[in-house]
């Protein structure tokens, strides 16, 4: 309506063009149209559809904290979903808002040097034929960024070193170190200048590995952020991935790590981590070479057991017995021995 008075009162096509930063071809078709020009549906190629949506409210009502990645991919295998994930994002913000964190300062090690793990409570999940409270112990490389899970009903000290020596294995090997938080697991306290004093099982285990064991400054969880970071992707994306499988009638701790494992081949290591820029898989394959092989002696192939270190074996009731008794022999005995 501008447009057409202003020609009305004399100015040009020209002038027009300029005060609405337009093309004279654009003032033209306006001057010549009889009403108003609206535009016409756009068309939207990575617009969901409405089988997409109905997954995605599925989903978000199952695990309302699953990764917008994880659903991508969903999407994209079994819908067919074209769009790029940033399209796809825009669309998820409108049916879940996006919470903004603060970002993560990360300190980086050369391969071979350093693994950190910890424990992750995994909350009430189905063992056996009743809902058990499950843990995992979460351990990853500080290099390639690969992880490995194994799950454990309880967070005893012996259960703890065994399932971060499996953990260990599933990596490939041990690093030059093992950075922990101070569990009471791992830590039995500390000196008066506040160092930590580890406990004699994971010393233990440690000098059998080869492996050098650190605990970081008590209420400093950053220190060992990559695990940290880890354990929060297995209580949101795994949890999640697992919502949608189908799960055994009875499932034991070895489904549950069958499953992780799973995950971790089929989702991390297929991915370009954000920090490091690199395969997940392809990094680990290359740092798999300068991890050291876990002695034949304390990994024991036949039954998935563990050798405990000797500190932390039970000691048996009859031996402790003989140290603590002292035979009584009247002084006779001695006079006839003479």
């Amino acid at each position: 309506m501008e447009i057409k008075a202003l020609f009305r009162l004399g100015w040009r096509v020209t002038q027009i063009a300029r005060e609405y930063s337009l093309s004279r071809t654009t003032v033209y078709k306006e001057l010549a149209a009889p009403v108003p020009r609206v535009y016409g549906p756009r068309n939207r190629p990575t617009a969901l559809n409405e089988a997409q949506l109905v997954h995605i409210e599925r989903r978000l009502t199952i695990c309302p904290s699953i990764r917008g990645t994880d659903l991508h991919v969903e999407l994209r295998h079994e819908f067919g979903y074209g769009g790029s994930y940033p399209a796809f994002q825009r669309q998820l913000r409108l049916l879940r808002p996006a919470v903004v964190r603060d970002p993560e300062i990360r300190f980086e090690t050369d391969p071979g040097v350093q693994t950190q793990a910890d424990w992750a409570v995994m909350g009430p999940l189905p063992l056996g034929d009743q809902l058990v409270e499950l843990s995992a112990m979460v351990a990853i490389l500080g290099c390639s960024r690969a992880p490995a899970v194994r799950f454990a009903a309880d967070r005893t000290r012996p259960t703890s070193l065994e399932r971060l020596t499996w953990c260990l294995h599933d990596l490939g090997g041990v690093t030059r170190e093992i950075l922990t938080d101070r569990d009471p697991v791992f830590c039995i306290g500390q000196t008066s200048d506040g160092a930590a004093i580890l406990a004699p099982e994971w010393v233990d285990l440690a000098r059998l590995l080869g492996v050098v064991p650190k605990a970081c400054r008590p209420y400093r969880a950053k220190t060992k952020g990559k695990v940290e970071r880890i354990i929060r992707e297995v209580k949101e994306s795994f949890l999640g991935w697992l919502s949608g499988q189908v799960l055994p009638h009875h499932p034991t701790l070895a489904d549950y790590d069958a499953f992780a494992r799973r995950w971790i081949e089929r989702v991390v290591l297929a991915r370009r981590h954000r920090t490091t820029k690199r395969i997940v898989g392809e990094a680990w394959a290359a740092e798999q070479v300068l991890l050291r092989q876990i002695p034949e002696r304390v990994l024991v192939s036949a039954g998935n057991a563990v050798i405990v270190p000797l500190l932390a074996r039970p000691v048996d009731p009859r031996l402790r017995l003989l140290g603590e008794h002292v035979q009584q022999r009247g002084l006779d005995e001695y006079e006839l021995a003479r």
